[in-house]
């Protein structure tokens, strides 16, 4: 931050450490994720100040993985009382959030975020291009040694400036990719992550490790890398088109996709159901229109229970 006067800082500080407070407390309103970004948008010591909350937040707070929320509960008090000393609140992920009608845990605590269904091109401090999917989550952090980026969700593409000293490096999951030279495209899936290059070079590290040239694509797990598949770089990162594309994916990595793009929430409420395959392109503008495809392919139901919660049995 660079407020001069102490007076005002504090009060910042405050402000700032209590809208982390209320968007992660699990009654946060979809009117109060629009007041904050308004007040973020609104200063830049606001913004300064909102981010050492979160710095704050994430040195003591919980732990964070694929959007869960794992530790003990601390209370509103000792998070806003303990300032410098790192207490915090810890607050499981809230129903709003689930629906989509807040930013999740992810979105409050990384350094750029994407609603549902809107996409954002970032540029970097380096000059290197970033487009984010909808309900994607990023964070960076550059030193003079390194460009280190981390894809919390969601899918991004990558057009990477050239700087031979510090390697651009995108770590997802249980793997990392790093540019040599190069666009490529990163995806989360329910259980892994989807590499494609488009241009150039890239290698991708998860147990073992593996070059990608333009065309290739590659999915990893926590139990290392699949086989290299090649294809065109024209059908890569699909959504940049405003298009979903589906080649025998997993009903739950098709719901993960519908559920980045559309308020509420859908869900498969029949065990084993997340396993059946799916093929198809579908229009990201018009994602109801995959939930009736799902429909009649699978010979599932779709029940719409208010909210915008849709149950797939």
């Amino acid at each position: 931050m660079h407020t001069e006067e102490p007076q005002e800082a504090e009060r910042l500080k405050r402000e700032a450490i209590a809208w982390v407070v209320r968007i992660t407390s699990g009654a946060a309103t979809e009117d109060d994720a629009a007041r904050l970004a308004r007040w973020r948008a609104s200063d830049a010591n606001h913004e300064a100040a909102y981010r050492d909350a979160v710095r704050l937040w994430k040195a003591s707070g919980p732990a964070l993985q694929a959007g869960t929320v794992r530790s003990r509960r601390i209370s509103r008090r000792s998070f806003l009382g303990a300032g410098a000393a790192g207490a915090s609140m810890a607050a499981g992920v809230s129903f709003a959030s689930y629906l989509g009608l807040v930013p999740s845990l992810n979105a409050v605590l990384a350094d750029y975020a994407t609603p549902r269904g809107q996409q954002q091109q970032l540029t970097l401090e380096d000059g290197s291009i970033v487009d984010l999917d909808g309900g994607s989550t990023l964070s960076v952090a550059f030193s003079e040694n390194a460009r280190s980026v981390t894809l919390h969700d969601g899918a991004a593409l990558f057009t990477v400036a050239h700087d031979r000293s510090r390697p651009f490096t995108v770590s997802a999951a249980q793997g990392r990719t790093t540019a040599i030279g190069t666009t490529f495209a990163v995806r989360h899936g329910t259980e892994d992550v989807e590499v494609e290059c488009l241009e150039g070079e890239v290698r991708v590290e998860c147990v073992r490790d593996a070059r990608l040239s333009a065309g290739d694509s590659i999915l990893y797990t926590q139990q290392g890398l699949g086989a290299i598949s090649a294809g065109s770089p024209d059908e890569m990162a699909a959504w940049r088109r405003g298009l979903l594309v589906f080649r025998d994916r997993s009903l739950d990595d098709v719901v993960l996709d519908i559920n980045r793009h559309r308020k509420g929430r859908v869900v498969i409420a029949r065990d084993r159901l997340g396993t059946r395959r799916v093929s198809g392109v579908f229009h990201l503008d018009r994602p109801d229109e995959i939930i009736a495809h799902l429909e009649a392919t699978l010979q599932l139901s779709a029940s719409r229970v208010g909210g915008g919660v849709v149950l797939l049995y």
